[in-house]
């Protein structure tokens, strides 16, 4: 009597779980194809009906998207952007980790609080002085990648350091103990062994990172003027007029700044998900 009380109650939460699953499904997938309907119609269907399956296909809003925007160039150009700022971030923010993680020194929370309040402070009080310091910098100048990924790395190390060093801080001293008596010095032990065991510290903290430099908008925005360099966010600007928006195309435009990061998910699927969750359970 108790075992079918047992299976009742299991196959009631069951019940439960898959109607929320399905759901919430519903509600992440709304979006998305509210965006895909909307790309293939012009201003007037999708203003009157945005659910409503296209009834004359407007195929021509990405090309539209595609040669009226250069959106292609303009995701390359993200792609590059994000990805070499993503590196900068991992190796930077990995290093320091080590250091305030694994090495005794009486300043390391010092060090790791004050890297750590760039995220508690608004990441865009610091537009003004960023100008002043690019203007004054021969280093750093306007429409050019290299000063984004100095800006877009600073961004995200605090974040990435927060991740990578709570995980490291998990990890047994002994393993440190083991390599240094095994011939080990301090590159062999962090290159060879500790970096391997992190990895999903550094796949959950590359994913965060690589998302908010492929989306970001206001510093590319305001250090970069030349077309031919525009990131995926200001590409998306071409649409938006004074007195109306082009809808059609930019829709268009939006689902194919999405396809490079949907390939990506599905690509590496199995290793983002046991990334961000082994990620969070040993931070």
């Amino acid at each position: 009597m108790m075992g079918k009380a047992k299976q009742i109650r299991q196959g009631i939460g069951y019940w439960v779980l898959g109607t929320f699953a399905i759901l919430w499904a519903i509600i992440t997938l709304y979006p998305f194809i509210v965006t895909i309907f909307s790309s293939l119609k012009t201003n007037d269907e999708i203003l009157g009906s945005m659910l409503k399956f296209p009834s004359n296909p407007v195929w021509h809003n990405y090309y539209v998207a595609i040669y009226g925007a250069n959106i292609l160039q303009t995701i390359m150009n993200s792609i590059l952007l994000a990805s070499f700022s993503t590196a900068g971030v991992l190796l930077f923010a990995s290093m320091l980790a080590y250091v305030v993680s694994r090495k005794k020194h009486k300043y390391n929370k010092a060090v790791l609080g004050f890297f750590l309040t760039g995220i508690v402070l608004p990441i865009y009080a610091t537009l003004v002085p960023l100008m002043k310091m690019v203007s004054k910098i021969d280093l750093l100048k306007p429409n050019t990648f290299y000063t984004l990924i100095f800006i877009y790395i600073a961004i995200c190390l605090p974040e990435g350091l927060f991740i990578i060093a709570g995980y490291m801080k998990g990890i047994s001293r002994e393993l440190d103990e083991a390599a240094i008596i095994d011939g080990c010095n301090t590159p062999q032990l962090f290159f060879k062994i500790l970096l391997p065991i992190s990895k999903p510290a550094l796949a959950t903290a590359g994913i965060i990172a690589f998302l908010a430099c492929y989306n970001e908008m206001i510093f590319a925005l305001l250090f970069i003027t030349e077309k031919s360099k525009y990131t995926v966010s200001i590409g998306l600007l071409y649409f938006v007029g004074k007195k109306t928006v082009d809808m059609g195309p930019l829709f268009a435009a939006i689902i194919l700044t999405t396809l490079p990061m949907l390939i990506f998910y599905m690509l590496f699927q199995e290793k983002i998900q046991s990334g961000i969750v082994a990620g969070a359970v040993k931070g």
